[in-house]
């Protein structure tokens, strides 16, 4: 039997308290919903097959919604179909729009004619435009030969970061930067290291910055950091490199520990929130910082670990913050964990 620490998950909201509507019967609803998207509704582009499952959705202020979205596959008409999807909401009888699916190309640099797999975790929609950011996995995308064209062949790009800031999907972030000519996809101040993985879900803001968490290995060491990357309408989102938001060997604001851990970003209006740590499973340093969106950009705390619970009369304090953080570029939600409570599960 494992024994589980038992925290109360606690929702707040930075700097101000959010009052929802007060119903007075449960039976009337002050809100009139739409569907999006249900499992009536056609794929496009898929042959008749209809959508069958979902990942959580993204909206903007718009209210044009992009989402990660699945059919059934089987007889007869062969494997699922997998995708990215958005439908614009303030516009009536609006369609939905395939962004990519498992027969799309992925943007270059791509020399292979490889197609999508995959996408990872759920995309996420710039909060004024209607870009989205998305993750995608594919068998690798490029070739090319180490000493030139007589020597072996390589192939490389398994994953990446993909957006549309200009119209067209772009790669924003690849697992290209050992390659020649794409050293700008590399991490940051590692020259020729590529980041191996981009875990969780992407970000977008400013309708063509992206931020994401990296994870890559520097100097023999498996480390991990949050970073951004301006996408201009040139091939591959131009040939500028990314920015370091905070890695593994960024000190703790206020510390002389290193984080040990960093969670995926949040980004909105040219901001950036995340969670980062000493200890990714037992924290005592750390919390939730906010970063604008520039070189080398200032880390501030927002709630950290070993604050004051808000309104808890037991002078109660966190010892656990949730990575999955909402933001709107004033206002951050998370959760937060405090007491030493256990049961066995």
């Amino acid at each position: 039997m494992k024994p589980r620490y038992m925290k109360t998950l606690y929702l707040l909201v930075a700097a101000a308290v959010v009052a929802g509507t007060a119903v007075a019967d449960e039976k009337e609803s002050v809100f009139l919903w739409n569907t999006v998207i249900n499992n009536n509704d056609l794929m496009p582009f898929a042959q008749g097959r209809t959508f069958n499952s979902y990942n959580p959705p993204s909206v903007n202020t718009k209210g044009m919604v992009v989402v990660r979205a699945r059919s059934r596959g089987g007889p007869p008409l062969g494997p699922a179909t997998h995708g990215i999807y958005t439908r614009d909401m303030g516009e009536a009888d609006s369609e939905i729009v395939r962004v990519l699916d498992r027969t799309t190309l992925v943007p270059g640099p791509n020399n292979l004619g490889t197609t999508f797999v995959e996408t990872p975790s759920f995309p996420r929609i710039d909060m004024h435009t209607d870009t989205i950011a998305t993750r995608g996995n594919h068998q690798p995308v490029y070739r090319y030969y180490e000493n030139g064209s007589e020597g072996d062949e390589t192939r490389a790009g398994t994953t990446g970061i993909y957006s549309n800031p200009h119209g067209d999907l772009i790669t924003g972030a690849a697992k290209l930067g050992h390659v020649p000519d794409f050293g700008f996809f590399g991490v940051p101040d590692y020259n020729g290291v590529m980041f191996e993985v981009f875990p969780g879900a992407p970000t977008v803001t400013g309708g063509n910055i992206i931020a994401f968490k990296g994870n890559y290995t520097g100097g023999g060491t498996e480390k991990t950091g949050v970073y951004f990357r301006h996408l201009s309408p040139e091939a591959h989102g131009g040939s500028a490199p990314s920015f370091l938001i905070a890695n593994t060997e960024t000190l703790i604001p206020g510390t002389n520990t290193f984080f040990g851990s960093t969670a995926p970003p949040n980004a909105a209006d040219h901001k950036v929130v995340f969670a980062g740590f000493d200890d990714e499973w037992a924290p005592t340093l750390g919390g939730i910082y906010l970063a604008p969106l520039e070189p080398t950009p200032r880390l501030s705390m927002l709630v950290g670990i070993g604050q004051r619970v808000p309104g808890d009369t037991t002078k109660a304090r966190f010892n656990a913050l949730g990575e999955g953080l909402a933001f709107d570029g004033r206002y951050v939600a998370f959760w937060g964990g405090w007491g030493d409570e256990t049961r066995t599960l």
